[in-house]
């Protein structure tokens, strides 16, 4: 698909939080199916009911990989904040809002060795606040569909477009 995809995708991606891995790309043509794909991805996981510490500890595990970077994998619930997040107490705290930006609302930020991820998502857990994916689940298609038409005329400033346009017809490439 070429250059056009790879700048939708990426948009995508920002705004929604999720990644989109190269071979899902190749069956999206259009804005329409990428609105099908978005409510494909962002449906409720069959394993929705499951125990609010594993919601909140896999909330807080997107929003720690999308800040600071780490793979999904590597994040326990034995890891430290210190070994997670900058040294620099300046960007540590931009990186902990961002966190708490992500995971929908502000967090007790615990210091040292003990300070672990795990306690940190027992906060999420308590309180019952659903985390950005939780909410992203929660868009009707339509709020998505507008959502991707803004992308598509803001970001990549394409002004003349359907929803089944194609992305190679949009003059990205």
């Amino acid at each position: 698909m070429g250059l056009a995809l790879v700048e939708v995708t990426i948009v995508v991606e920002d705004e929604f939080g999720i990644p989109i891995p190269d071979e899902d790309e190749q069956r999206i043509a259009t804005p329409r199916a990428l609105v099908d794909y978005l409510m494909e991805k962002l449906a409720p996981p069959p394993e929705a009911a499951t125990h609010s510490s594993q919601r909140a500890f896999t909330t807080l595990c997107e929003a720690i990989v999308h800040v600071l970077g780490p793979q999904h994998q590597e994040i326990v619930p034995s890891t430290t904040w210190e070994s997670l997040l900058p040294g620099s107490h300046g960007l540590a705290d931009k990186a902990w809002h961002a966190i708490e930006d992500r995971v929908g609302g502000p967090l007790r930020r615990d210091h040292g060795a003990g300070a672990i991820v795990g306690h940190t998502a027992l906060q999420i857990s308590e309180r019952g606040t659903p985390g950005p994916l939780e909410v992203a689940r929660m868009r009707t298609r339509e709020e998505i569909a507008t959502t991707v038409r803004r992308l598509i005329h803001e970001k990549l400033e394409v002004k003349e477009f359907t929803d089944d346009t194609p992305f190679t017809a949009m003059g990205l490439d």
